[in-house]
């Protein structure tokens, strides 16, 4: 088979990058056995069936897993609400009207993308999630499709992915093993550019059989590309089989793989879940406990027997109603000649074990530390919903800001970037920035803020800050009135308002708008003063020429 030099080097280098994790797919596949057991095919096929997970015998170590995976998910990404919003990293900017609709459009934009039926994007964060929860690291990919009308996302096997950092820490370079059937291929990257092998499949239509691909995506500061790739392009996307034929090579404008990593090790790329690598002992041991507890209960409800050599004169029958011959001449004060042994005691000393063991699995996967808030009690004070706040993010920041930055964070920055490219927010000009943006947002870093538990404490303690600071400025106004000055109210109410749930960025009118509606109402109000003015001196001199009147009437009476 034909093959290219370049393509035959990548796969050099994916010998090297998958060799240099065999140790780690080692752990993996340990990890995977007591927690993860649908995953733990990294050094060894599952076989889906009778024997499948039947190592195991408690299934808390699973549950506890699943839990995790579920909490991330609907932490991070909340169902039932507006998870995200585009927002400027300046502050300023933030609360302009125009900048702030314009990227509530895009917001509105990058959901409708993620929750289109086609994307995938639900089932691929639903397998990182727990990825990241057994492995403490996930490999996600998004790509066009091929009419580049929408995204798709796609969560790989951590067994089929190698990656290295950049020189900035960050993930930059990946190998990924990928099967592919002829017809996947074909659709991807043209018959044409297939080998004889998959042709023929494709001629045979053989929808079973796979062909084994590597998936690289590497910079192009290590990689020199057979063409001269456009300005910008900072990495090459390429498909290569294992004979080291190239079947696609392009250039990339953005980095199509999201890699968050829980817990690094300095010097190591491959990351830890601090879950299950403190708790994977506790479930080795979780498991022989459970197995010698069922043994007990089994002893001491169908207890082995002891049998009196040549008493017993037919086999043993233990059924109901069952008969058991003893010799007749067997002298019964030597001692039964059938007789159970007495074991399996004090199996409630087994079971307190086992909740011991599920309650410290249990908090190793957090889900002690993140239960819900107690919802902070009606009667309760400011300074005590704000402690229970407080303790409560302290709890979840170790697990929610990893993902929440690294997962969530990185997804809808790429989101953007390939939305953008793709002139999702309107049209671009040579530049690639949409026209219909907003001057002040040109140049500037837009990030995401997310909605979510961790968010709405965060808020809480905005709006109670709020209300506390109000408390304190009534006090000092009743001291010296002239303190009220010393406060900038507008902009701490604005803060305020803008961390409500639900507020939205167009019930704020901007700075200029809201400067323009004071001065109209002061005006009124000077309008209205000057009204009752004139009226009180109308009405004086009403009064006073009645007066007058009175006076020159009873002088000329």
């Amino acid at each position: 088979m034909a093959y290219d030099k370049a393509g035959v080097d990548l796969l050099e280098i994916d010998s090297r990058m998958f060799g240099a994790k065999e140790s780690v797919d080692s752990l993996h596949q340990e990890i995977a056995e007591f927690f993860y057991p649908e995953r733990a095919n990294f050094t060894q096929e599952i076989v889906y069936g009778e024997e499948f997970a039947s190592h195991l015998t408690d299934f808390y170590p699973v549950l506890v897993r699943r839990e995790l995976g579920d909490q991330l998910g609907s932490m991070v990404r909340p169902a039932d609400r507006q998870w995200f919003k585009a927002a400027a990293s300046n502050e300023d900017i933030a609360r302009d009207r125009s900048a702030a609709e314009f990227l509530e459009f895009m917001t509105s934009v990058n959901r409708s993308i993620l929750y289109s039926r086609d994307s995938g994007f639900r089932r691929a964060a639903k397998e990182a999630d727990n990825d990241f929860a057994t492995f403490g690291m996930s490999w996600r990919q998004v790509t066009y499709n091929k009419k580049r009308d929408n995204l798709l996302f796609r969560c790989h096997h951590p067994k089929n992915c190698a990656g290295a950092e950049g020189p900035d820490g960050q993930v930059w370079h990946v190998h990924r093993k990928c099967d592919m059937t002829a017809h996947v291929m074909a659709h991807w990257f043209g018959e044409d550019k297939l080998p004889q092998a998959a042709k023929d499949a494709l001629a045979k239509k053989d929808t079973k059989s796979t062909f084994k691909l590597r998936h690289v995506f590497i910079p192009l500061e290590i990689y020199e590309p057979y063409r001269k790739f456009p300005k910008g392009a900072k990495w090459a996307d390429i498909y290569v089989t294992e004979e080291g034929k190239i079947l696609q090579e392009l250039p990339a404008f953005t980095f199509d793989y999201i890699v968050p990593r829980w817990q690094t090790v300095s010097g190591l790329f491959y990351a830890f879940s601090p879950s299950t690598i403190i708790a994977l002992p506790q479930a080795r041991m979780l498991q022989r406990m459970m197995m010698t507890i069922i043994e007990a209960g089994e002893k001491q409800v169908d207890p082995p027997l002891i049998a009196t050599d040549e008493a017993v004169t037919s086999p043993i029958d233990l059924s109901a109603g069952g008969i058991t011959y003893i010799d007749s001449e067997y002298d019964e004060r030597l001692g039964a000649a059938l007789r159970p042994i007495d074991l399996g005691k004090n199996v409630a000393l087994g079971v307190d074990l086992v909740n011991d063991a599920r309650r410290l699995l249990a908090d190793a996967f957090f889900i002690n530390k993140l239960a819900p808030m107690a919802s902070a009690q009606r009667e309760m004070t400011a300074y005590q919903t704000a402690q229970i706040v407080s303790e409560y993010i302290r709890h979840a920041l170790p697990l929610f800001e990893p993902i929440e930055d690294e997962d969530a964070g990185r997804t809808l920055d790429l989101v953007t970037e390939k939305v953008m490219r793709a002139g999702g927010y309107g049209p671009v000009d040579r530049n690639g920035i949409p026209v219909d943006m907003p001057d002040i947002l040109l140049g500037q870093n837009i990030t995401y803020e997310f909605n979510n538990s961790l968010k709405e404490a965060r808020d809480r303690q905005t709006i109670n800050a709020f209300q506390e600071s109000g408390q304190l400025i009534a006090m000092a106004a009743q001291m010296d009135p002239s303190t009220v000055a010393e406060v900038d109210i507008r902009t701490a109410f604005r803060d305020a308002f803008g961390s409500v749930p639900g507020s939205r960025a167009d019930w704020l009118v901007d700075q200029e708008q809201a400067q323009m509606g004071r001065q109209q109402m002061e005006q009124a109000m000077a309008q209205q003063q000057q009204l009752r003015q004139a009226s009180e001196v109308a009405t004086v001199a009403g009064q006073a020429g009645a007066a007058a009147q009175e006076v020159q009437a009873a002088m000329n009476g």
